[in-house]
């Protein structure tokens, strides 16, 4: 219990947000999906698209509850 109680403070602590002010320019990244396709966030802004990003982690025992 001991441990638990100490993982969930350093969780806590350690917090981070994953929004960028407003105003900001994102920064170019590139991701490669499943099928083994590279997507460049920059190439899909030039062609005037919306881009939303969800990221989520299989991992997590409570993304499955």
């Amino acid at each position: 219990m001991k441990n638990l109680s100490f993982i969930i403070l350093l969780l806590l602590q350690t917090r981070t947000f994953g929004q960028i002010p407003d105003g900001s320019i994102a920064p170019d990244f590139t991701l490669t999906d499943i099928n083994g396709n590279t997507h460049h966030l920059y190439e899909y802004l030039d062609q005037g698209k919306t881009v939303f990003i969800d990221f989520w982690a299989t991992h997590c025992p409570y993304c499955w509850a």
